[in-house]
């Protein structure tokens, strides 16, 4: 279980990399011995250790990636600051019995996982515990749990993938833990095949035509009919290559590129037809780059569970409706939509899909930033049901709204469960019972997790 220095399949040396967080410490710095306690929120391995810095020995927290509760570990300390010291693994004395071999060999450095480590099962009961803990901090009485949703390996349909020139080739892949260097997933578990290929495709483009020294954004989401690309990088670095990039599209197949310089709105290249995404009885056209749920599997868990919270309610008003991912589904059986979204164009991909589809009537639009302009309590007279899928930070002044109106049922989807129950705290306090809870684990081998639950007015 040592980790050696020339060990490939850690890649430690780009593991530990010293662009962190907090206080840098040197590159020579004394490892500690510890017993790891628990696994963090963000999914590393926690335990307490004394170290020297700045001539004083003190006890700190040390976050260790890639460990797991009850193991004796030697960690390299990388970074510190208030919250404790960052390390990276060296050795494993005392390994646990729920550590497996990772899938992937660019394992731990790859930023896309945290636990290839780690039996899934008990991935699942972490993640569930994470969100009942949260919960109970924030008072909330939790109800009986229905059994988690866990998406399937090899299931992504998203990914953004970070591409550099370099003199001597080119750098592809994700961005490693903590840092900007880029790593190439190998054997990944978590990714489609058809976005392994891509990176391949990409890695070769990069190559050839891409100007030495500059860095690239490819933001791919699989839709109905392909992929669909969104290449961007600073102003100018697309200069004299479009025509090279759509030729290069179009032999790959590609549904749809796009390209965009800094925050500028994409140029689209090459779409053969519309790229759709089909929602319910709609087909949808999403902008490119528009967020989409990270495995269709889960997409149709998630809906499943939000139908059945919002069951048969005729008006419902859908908050942070992006582009229609939960409400459209639900649309033949309303007499009225209401979409609430802030992206301009998700919006009115949303709308175009729906007159095309001869829905229009059914359908009311509100381009609304939710975070800073709520919706006003008197927008939700005669709803009866909500549907509210907010950022990871949550929502909390449209909360503190809907707690005082009296729509029936809430179906609240979250990818964060400290601001999942603050949320639903509010929820509470006002007057809903939470009646449902389940976890969508649709990020596989990460420390991420997605909620549903449903609430009902008490």
């Amino acid at each position: 279980y040592r980790l050696e220095k020339d060990d490939p399949s850690m890649n430690r040396r780009r593991f530990d990399s010293r662009r962190n967080r907090g206080g840098k410490l040197p590159r020579n710095a004394a490892p500690v011995e510890l017993t790891i306690s628990h696994v963090g929120g963000r999914g590393d391995g926690v335990g307490r250790a004394p170290y020297k810095h700045n001539h004083i020995t003190d006890e700190h927290s040390v976050f260790v990636p890639a460990t797991l509760a009850g193991e004796q570990v030697v960690a390299t300390p990388v970074a510190i600051s208030g919250q404790g010291i960052r390390a990276v693994l060296h050795e494993i004395i005392t390994p646990s019995p729920e550590r497996r071999e990772p899938d992937c060999a660019a394992f731990p450095a790859c930023g896309g996982c945290s636990f290839q480590h780690w039996r899934d099962e008990s991935v699942t009961a972490w993640k569930q515990d994470l969100v009942t803990g949260f919960l109970a901090r924030a008072g909330v009485p939790c109800p009986e749990i229905t059994p988690p949703h866990v998406a399937p390996r090899h299931a992504r349909r998203r990914a953004t993938f970070h591409l550099k020139r370099l003199a001597g080739g080119v750098a592809a892949g994700f961005l490693e833990r903590g840092s900007d260097r880029i790593i190439t997933p190998q054997d990944c578990s978590i990714l489609d095949p058809a976005l392994i290929t891509l990176l391949s495709h990409l890695s070769e483009l990069a190559d050839s035509r891409f100007p030495v020294g500059v860095s690239i954004d490819a933001q791919a989401n699989m839709l109905d009919n392909g992929i669909c690309l969104l290449l961007s990088g600073p102003d100018g670095w697309h200069d004299r290559i479009l025509e090279d990039l759509a030729g290069w599209a179009a032999d790959r197949g590609l549904a749809r590129l796009s390209v965009a310089e800094g925050d500028g709105e994409p140029l689209t290249l090459l779409a053969p037809a519309p790229p759709v995404i089909r929602l319910g009885t709609v087909a949808v056209t999403p902008p490119p780059g528009a967020f989409l749920q990270a495995t269709t599997d889960a997409e149709a868990a998630l809906q499943q569970a939000v139908a059945g919270i919002v069951g048969g309610a005729s008006r419902v008003t859908d908050l942070f409706a992006g582009c229609g991912t939960l409400g459209l589904p639900l649309l033949k059986g309303l007499s009225k939509l209401t979409a609430a979204e802030s992206d301009t164009a998700a919006l009115a991909a949303m709308k175009a899909a729906v007159d095309a589809a001869g829905l229009g009537a059914r359908l009311d639009c509100i381009e609304a930033d939710l975070i800073r302009a709520p919706l006003t309590a008197d927008l939700f007279g005669d709803v009866e049901a909500v549907i509210i899928d907010p950022p990871r930070a949550g929502a909390s002044a449209q909360c503190e709204i809907l707690a005082t109106t009296a729509v029936p049922a809430i179906a609240m989807v979250s990818c964060n469960p400290a601001s999942f129950a603050r949320d639903a705290a509010i929820l509470v306090a006002g007057g809903y019972r939470l009646t449902s809870l389940q976890i969508i684990d649709q990020f596989r081998f990460s420390s991420h997790v997605e909620i549903v639950a449903g609430l009902e007015r008490g």
